[in-house]
């Protein structure tokens, strides 16, 4: 009897807890429920301005993500019955960090499921503004619909989506006329650039599509390209809740463990959300992007029963490669590098399309629990010609050969507010990749977070997405430091440090080196209509210089900094205005101090019930040479991202409409042009335009139904 009651006051005492918490989030968020921003717009727009403004080489599978974010729009997830590759998705939408996807899960596992979208303010390490990005994602119900859905509905009952663009630069570039000697122009195709998609989808659970791209340049249903379109793509995937947790037939991406063998999505950059440092998402995606290189062609098919799950996936495609003949009979080739842009427009770009043959089959068993999973991964890629990428003396240990075998480990333990996660890696004949990192919240203010890597310089791997600061994880050991502070609910302070080696030779750097990367950043964001930041970054490393009385090139240090200033204010619901001003600082001693400037202003009009929305932007930018360049996010069409790259001095202007002629029908319109006030011309070789001044006309249109 004793036990008995005391389980009722238990009970009782629970259920005050809840409804408090209930009408006490209630309060705080109502008033929010309306007026939600465009949920990640400005963490994707951060992490595309970090990533691209590294000189980062790797692929960013965008249109993934945008997927994916429209997917969970239309049907939100219900937390009540959602599994961990479910939260999984708002961790790779930069929606949840890896503590607060915990933390969630943690929390419904302890106390049943939520009696109301609400209460998400009780869960611990979700503030209101992680609770106000999530709201248009995330729903509460004890409809089980969704997790049992019959095929019928699958696949009648998801939405189609027919999608298509075309795009124009003027004026023509050099390449498009005849050169010097020579009776054709360069480029074989017209300047236009064509893109067009179909997709049917019912949220996450099920896929379908085909997309096809030309380039500017490229040919048309003639010459080269007889079959129309330069680039075709078709996918086919399912998630299922029983033993089959995931198919997919087509063109796909594996994301396994932090990516050290391979990865999807972003990856993992160093930007000013410094705790996102995590690999995470799905382990199968289905591929939607453009780009030619970073996906697999086959089948991939996930199973599981209970805690345990494995993937299994093969892949056979052609790739782009830089075809060199060793001898005179054309008997002995070899591959000197691998992927290139996908531009296919003149004979030799034409010459390295398709030349060589991947084979990738793979193997994944994991274990998973709420709080703790770890898995294994075996890899092995063959080529169909073997590699050789070149004899300079930083190249001594690149791959060479025509077969690569992965094996690696994966874990990830969190306990209340700490994670920690990590991986380990090797690649045949000797190279190892290793990569912890820690998590850990140690007050509702305060985050912290660290994370060691080591990569050696023979170890390979062309699909990795792991934190480096080179392209890939290679020749490379370091530590990196963070921290968030959030001084008032009003003020944030966050930061890292990045300190790094590099123990062999790089590229224009002909002795083993070290680097440092450092960031700061102050937000104060005083109300939902307001939002200012000022970031401070400097990265210093040492590179080649050739100095007039040395005969030979020494190591100098090269240094670049950067301060922006940078201000978001609605004036109305209908009316937002972005302002930025960000100065560069460029030093590689003995040559002189470079630096730049630039200014812009945004103001964006989305009138509520209107069918009509508009972007535009003034933007003043000065800086004295290349290495001085700044980069800046640019609003676009549906499903292409912008960061170009200001250097010299000229004016740059945008504006993007969208119309919405009813719930089916959207068209985009998008011009942009560059003045160039020092310049007569404007890039170099074919790309090389006359005259001081480059404009970009694009429209897209897309139908749903």
């Amino acid at each position: 009897m004793h036990l008995h009651k005391k389980k009722k006051q238990s009970i009782k005492h629970l259920f005050k807890a809840r409804l408090l918490t209930v009408l006490v989030s209630l309060l705080s968020l109502c008033d929010a429920w309306g007026q939600q921003p465009d949920a990640g717009d400005e963490k994707v727009t951060t992490l595309l301005e970090d990533l691209l403004g590294r000189d980062d080489a790797r692929s960013i599978d965008f249109e993934t993500l945008v997927d994916l974010e429209q997917a969970l729009r239309r049907r939100p997830i219900n937390l009540n019955h959602a599994d961990e590759e479910d939260v999984q998705n708002l961790v790779a939408l930069q929606l949840l960090s890896e503590t607060q996807a915990t933390a969630l899960l943690e929390y419904r596992q302890q106390l049943g499921p939520f009696t109301s979208i609400y209460e998400l303010q009780a869960v611990p390490l979700l503030d209101v503004p992680t609770i106000r990005r999530l709201l248009p994602y995330v729903r509460v119900s004890d409809d089980l619909t969704y997790t049992q859905l019959s095929a019928r509905e699958l696949l009648t009952g998801g939405q189609s989506t027919f999608l298509v663009r075309a795009a124009y630069v003027m004026p023509k570039e050099r390449g498009y006329f005849p050169q010097p000697g020579d009776s054709k122009a360069a480029y074989l195709g017209s300047p236009y650039s064509l893109y067009t998609r179909y997709r049917y989808a019912y949220g996450t659970k099920f896929s379908a599509g085909i997309t096809a791209q030309k380039d500017a340049g490229e040919e048309f249903f003639k010459g080269s390209q007889p079959h129309g379109f330069d680039f075709y793509s078709a996918h086919l995937y399912y998630k299922g809740n029983s033993i089959i947790r995931a198919a997919a037939l087509g063109d796909y991406a594996v994301n396994i463990g932090q990516g050290l063998i391979t990865g999807a999505g972003f990856g993992v950059v160093k930007s000013s959300y410094v705790s996102a440092v995590k690999n995470g998402g799905r382990i199968l995606w289905p591929y939607t992007s453009i780009d030619e290189f970073q996906f697999l062609r086959g089948a991939a098919l996930t199973l599981g029963t209970g805690h345990w799950q494995l993937t299994s996936y093969a892949s056979w495609r052609k790739a782009d490669g830089n075809l060199v003949h060793t001898d005179t009979l054309d008997e002995n080739r070899i591959i000197t590098s691998i992927g290139g842009d996908g531009l296919h427009r003149t004979e030799s770009e034409l010459a390295d399309r398709n030349a060589v043959t991947i084979k990738v089959g793979g193997a994944h068993l994991q274990y998973s629990s709420p709080t703790f999973s770890a898995g294994l991964c075996a890899q092995h890629t063959r080529f169909s010609l073997p590699f050789h990428y070149g004899n300079e003396p930083y190249q001594s240990f690149y791959f060479r050969g025509t077969e690569l075998t992965h094996a690696g480990f994966h874990f990830d333990w969190s306990y209340r507010n700490f994670n920690w996660f990590g991986e380990a890696a090797y690649s045949s004949p000797s190279g190892h990749a290793l990569l912890s990192g820690l998590l850990i919240s140690l007050h509702p203010r305060v985050d912290v977070v660290s994370l060691y890597r080591n990569y050696s310089r023979d170890y390979t791997s062309l699909f990795s997405t792991a934190l480096s600061e080179g392209t890939l994880p290679q020749n490379e050991s370091g530590f990196y430091g963070g921290l968030v502070f959030r001084f008032l609910p009003t003020l944030t302070l966050s930061g890292y440090a990045d300190l790094y080696e590099h123990p062999w030779l790089r590229y224009r750097t002909d002795a083993p080196s070290a680097g440092q990367d450092y960031l700061l950043q102050l937000t104060y964001k005083p109300s939902k209509q307001a939002e200012y930041y000022v970031r401070w970054r400097r990265e210093n490393q040492l590179q080649n210089a050739s100095l007039p009385e040395s005969p030979q090139d020494l190591l100098t240090e090269e240094t670049r900094s950067s301060l922006r200033l940078h201000g978001s204010y609605a004036l109305s619901p209908a009316v937002v205005l972005r302002s930025r001003v960000e100065f560069s600082w460029y030093r590689h001693s003995p040559q002189p101090a470079q630096n730049g400037v630039l200014i812009y202003q945004d103001v964006i009009w989305k009138q509520l019930g209107s069918p009509l929305q508009l972007i535009g932007r003034f933007a003043l930018f000065d800086a004295s040479d290349y290495e001085a360049r700044i980069y800046a996010y640019e609003n676009d069409v549906l499903y292409v991202y912008s960061v170009p790259a200001f250097y010299y001095r000229g004016i740059r202007s945008y504006l993007l409409a969208r119309y919405s002629f009813s719930r089916a029908l959207d068209v985009w319109v998008r011009l942009a042009t560059t003045y160039y006030s020092n310049r007569d011309r404007i890039g170099s070789g074919l790309s090389e335009i006359e005259g001081p001044v480059k404009s970009e006309i694009k429209a897209e249109l897309r139908l749903r139904f």
